[in-house]
Order: structure tokens, then C-alpha cells, then sequence
């Protein structure tokens, strides 16, 4: 009993000591910066200075095989045209073609990204299309021609390294396998019914029908191709030498050209890394009658071996190899008719109104900070030694009643093609920014980019960073770094998306709506 009380004594008085060390720290911290604020030795302050900003027309983008591609036809006020197509490489399947061979179908199988729904009343799935703009109501052509243009994994002039391929360039067209003018997208597009013509030998007679779905059904374009066209370049070419290997093939039969065309539609943006080619096809398979279930043959008995037997098959073809696409823009179908001229003969002294930033051989906004500022200002605020609290680019949209737009923009240092210094200290904080906001009744209003680090470096006295251009494009995903030492910028997009943004140019000079450069910044008063 004695040593419980000792015991709680001695706690009660460790607890005071310690409960009278924490009132006075406190009383010492409200002292200090009772001190600091009567001193007046940091004053904080705001400074806006003039930004110059302009367009810059991007002739084509780079598109790898493993990016998502785009594929259709969409018109927009604010930009125009822009027709995409897709060429892709298809690889040898497992398969072995005879002369008795008979193909049924041949079914190329492009998904859409989608997202499954609550079931229809009748039980039946229900998807929403992901990644398509435009009107998907609207008809458009599309056709599939065999690609006569070798898709060279390595550069010819280093084969050291990859070969690049962009969306300006040209493909030579082989023989048409698919074409149709009524094209649009599709969300029941889940399930295709191949009729089996060859099993008895008699192709004007339907003998099964296959209803083919993926194991987890999901939505697709599915395309038949001319069977005619494979009888005579694949089961005919069987002992040429182009099927021994995949590199043989590939370089036989050097995939597929999916053009889109019209005046309007919708433009989808596709998994190709789960594309495929597929045979439908009947063969003869030598068939042991006592494993069947009856007489094969006809002769009466039901235990001969090695009966020929038409049977149903299926040999897929991926498009896993070598992807890029075609884009087309036409902005003489733009609203605004001057945007030719924005793109092609910009304002580089004064900079823009307007600032037109798009995806997929768009344009992107460049912007010229030192222009602004000016050298002799420059100097000044370097020799204050401004202790920088933020800065920021506050770029707003040009029409609020906008609404096919990027939902992120994305700012980059423009001169060298790498990160700003932000997008690297603060990508695990997500303060970088670059989302469009929105007003209260949900119009799009603003990108914010917070570029506190990167002023900070320009402008301090030692040893400051150079003053680049910097630039906004249209953001996708894996511009982010995913590591401080990941400084490289992809420059390219290949989201579709656009947005006009006011320029620094604007007719009042004093609206606050102009790209301008904020920053809050401390000085000492020593």
C-alpha cells in the first residue's frame, strides 16, 4: 500500500514539472514573435508584373506504341477539323495453314475504354463509352486498308536507337479490306455471330452460328475483314517462307491502315494494346470415331481411325507490335478565322489576346517571363534578395460556355524541354496544380500554376537559374515526374482536347483576367 502511494506521488510530481516546462515555452515563443512583429525587420508584399505570351503552332506529335491512339473524325469551333487514324503491325498467330482450309471470317477487334453500368432491365450489360468527344450520333467513314509501309522498330540512320514515328507522316495503302460511311460508336457492340459455311463442305448453306464474346464482356469495334483478300495473300502464301517466322510475316504482311474521314463525328480514343485479328476459319482434322460421338464416316461402324473431319477453329493475330497514327487538322473550319494567323505569325514581342492550347499536333501557349520583367527590374529585385512566398500564372479560359476542354493543362520549361523546377519538388504534394477550376454554377474558369520554387531560384542573387521560356500544353497522363531526378518532358499530347485562354495582350490593360505574374514576397528592412 505504502510503495502505490510513493509510487503516485512521485508521477503527480513529474507530471507538474513537466506540465510547468510547457507553460513556459509557451510564454518564451509568444515573446519572440511579440518581438519580431514590433521590429518590423520582414515586410511582407505583392508585386504583379506583365507576362508575354503567344501561340506556337505544333506540327506533329510523336506517337509511341503504347500511348493510347485516337481514331475519328470531330469538328470543334474553337480548332477546327481533326481527323485521326491508326496504323498498327499484327503478329503471327499460331496457326497451320492447308489447302483445305476455309475461312469463315476474319474479324478485326478494337476495344473501347468503358465503364459497366447497373444491368438493363432485361439483364443485359449496360456501358457508358470513356474518351470520346464529339457527336457520337454522327456517322463518319472509316475504311481498313493493308499497309505496304514497313514499321522499322529501330532507326535506319542509328540503329542504336529506336525509330520515332510522329502524326504527319505518310503510309503507303495496300488493298482495301473494310469500308463503310455510316460508322458511329457503339456501347452494345459487346458479342459477334460468325457463320460457319464450310463445315459440310457447302459454302451457300449456314451449318453453325458462333456467338462470340470475351470472357469478361465489354464493348468493341468489331470490323470484318475481306476473306477473299486472306485466301489469296495467306492460306495461298502458306509455303513462302512469310509464316515461318514473325519477322517474316511482319515483313510480309506489314499490318493494317484504319483511316477515318468526313466532316464530322466523334473521335475515340482506343485500347490498341488489346487489339486483335482473328480467323474464323473450318479445317480438316483427322478424328478418331470411338472418341466421337458417332458415325463419322458413313460407313456404318463407329470405330475407324484418323476420319477427316471439317472442324471449327480460331487463330488470333495481336496488334501488340509497332503502333502510330495520322492526325489532320483543318482550322479553316474554326469559328474564329484568324487562328491561322495566331498559330503561324504570332505576336512574339507584344504576345496575344488569345492563347490557343491543344492536344495531338495542336499548339501550346509559350511564355516569356523575362520579357515582362525586364533586365534592369530584374537586377533590382535580385539585389533586394526577395524571400519568395508564392508565385503563381493564373491563365483564364476565354468562354465559359466551353465544355469539351482538358481538364488539366500542363506547364513546362519551353528553351530546354525539361520540368519546371515545381512540377519536381512539389509532385508528391500535388501543389503544382494546372486543374481547371470552376465557377459556383460549374463553368470552366482558370488554370493556377504555383511556380513559388522556380521563381525563387531566378530571382534569387546567388548564382540564380536561367530565365527560359516556359510553355502550357495540354496535360496527359505521364507528364508528371514520378521521382526528382525525373526531369525530362515529353512536349508532345496526345489528348485531343483544347481550350482558348486569355493572352497578356487584352483589350484593357488593367483587366484583371490578363496572364500576368503574381508574387507574394518578404523583404528585410535591415
Amino acid at each position: 500500500m505504502t510503495t502505490k502511494i510513493v509510487n503516485s506521488i512521485k508521477y503527480i510530481i513529474i507530471f507538474s514539472i513537466v506540465l510547468m516546462s510547457v507553460i513556459a515555452c509557451e510564454k518564451d515563443f509568444e515573446n519572440i514573435g511579440v518581438g519580431l512583429v514590433d521590429n518590423d525587420l520582414f515586410v511582407p508584399k505583392q508585386a504583379t508584373f506583365e507576362v508575354v505570351s503567344y501561340n506556337k503552332n505544333v506540327d506533329s506529335s510523336r506517337i509511341f506504341s503504347n500511348n493510347p491512339h485516337l481514331l475519328g473524325v470531330t469538328k470543334d469551333k474553337n480548332f477546327g477539323l481533326l481527323k485521326a487514324s491508326i496504323v498498327a503491325q499484327v503478329n503471327l498467330a499460331t496457326i497451320n495453314f492447308t489447302e483445305n482450309m476455309s475461312i469463315d471470317a476474319v474479324i478485326l477487334d478494337i476495344p473501347y475504354y468503358s465503364t459497366a453500368l447497373e444491368s438493363n432491365s432485361d439483364g443485359t450489360p449496360n456501358f457508358q463509352l470513356d474518351s470520346i468527344i464529339g457527336n457520337q450520333d454522327l456517322e463518319f467513314d472509316l475504311k481498313v486498308y493493308r499497309n505496304n509501309t514497313y514499321l522499322n522498330s529501330l532507326d535506319p540512320e542509328n540503329p542504336e536507337l529506336s525509330k520515332k514515328y510522329y502524326s504527319d507522316e505518310t503510309y503507303s495503302k495496300g488493298e482495301l479490306l473494310f469500308t463503310t460511311s455510316e460508322f458511329k460508336p457503339n456501347k452494345n457492340d459487346t458479342v459477334y455471330i460468325v457463320e460457319r459455311k464450310f463445315l459440310d463442305g457447302d459454302p451457300s448453306t449456314v451449318d453453325d452460328r458462333d456467338t462470340i464474346k470475351p470472357a469478361t464482356v465489354a464493348p468493341s469495334i468489331k470490323i470484318p475483314l475481306d476473306t477473299t483478300f486472306f485466301r489469296t495473300h495467306f492460306i495461298d502464301q502458306q509455303n513462302s517462307g512469310a509464316f515461318d517466322s514473325n519477322d517474316n510475316f511482319i515483313n510480309y504482311f506489314r499490318g493494317l491502315i484504319i483511316e477515318a474521314d468526313g466532316t464530322d463525328g466523334s473521335l475515340m480514343t482506343l485500347a490498341m494494346s488489346n487489339a486483335t485479328m482473328t480467323f474464323y476459319y473450318s479445317n480438316i482434322v483427322l478424328t478418331n470415331e470411338s472418341e466421337s460421338t458417332g458415325d463419322l464416316n458413313g460407313d456404318g461402324d463407329t470405330d475407324d481411325t484418323d476420319v477427316p473431319v471439317k472442324t471449327k477453329q480460331t487463330a488470333i493475330f495481336s496488334l501488340s507490335g509497332l503502333k502510330t497514327g495520322i492526325y489532320t487538322r483543318d482550322y479553316t473550319l474554326a469559328e474564329d478565322s484568324n487562328i491561322n494567323t495566331y498559330l503561324s505569325n504570332p505576336d512574339t514581342i507584344n504576345g496575344e489576346d488569345k492563347l490557343f492550347v491543344q492536344g495531338a499536333a495542336g499548339s501550346v501557349a509559350v511564355v516569356d517571363l523575362l520579357k515582362g520583367i525586364g533586365e534592369e527590374q530584374l537586377e533590382e529585385i535580385r539585389s533586394e534578395n526577395w524571400l519568395i512566398n508564392d508565385a503563381s500564372l493564373t491563365f483564364y479560359v476565354e468562354s465559359d460556355v466551353d465544355t469539351i476542354i482538358p481538364y488539366k493543362l500542363y506547364l513546362y520549361n519551353y528553351d530546354e524541354h525539361t520540368q519546371i523546377l515545381d512540377a519536381m519538388t512539389e509532385f508528391q504534394l500535388n501543389q503544382f496544380n494546372g486543374v481547371l477550376e470552376k465557377t459556383e454554377d460549374n463553368k470552366p474558369l482558370k488554370y493556377k500554376f504555383t511556380i513559388t520554387d522556380y521563381i525563387s531560384e531566378v530571382l534569387k542573387s546567388d548564382d540564380p537559374l536561367s530565365f527560359n521560356k516556359l510553355a502550357i500544353k495540354v496535360y496527359h497522363t505521364g507528364d508528371d515526374p514520378t521521382a526528382e531526378s525525373d526531369t525530362n518532358i515529353k512536349d508532345y499530347s496526345w489528348n485531343p482536347k483544347g481550350v482558348i485562354l486569355k493572352g497578356n495582350k487584352l483589350a484593357s490593360p488593367t483587366d484583371e483576367k490578363r496572364l500576368k505574374l503574381e508574387i507574394f514576397y518578404t523583404v528585410n528592412n535591415e
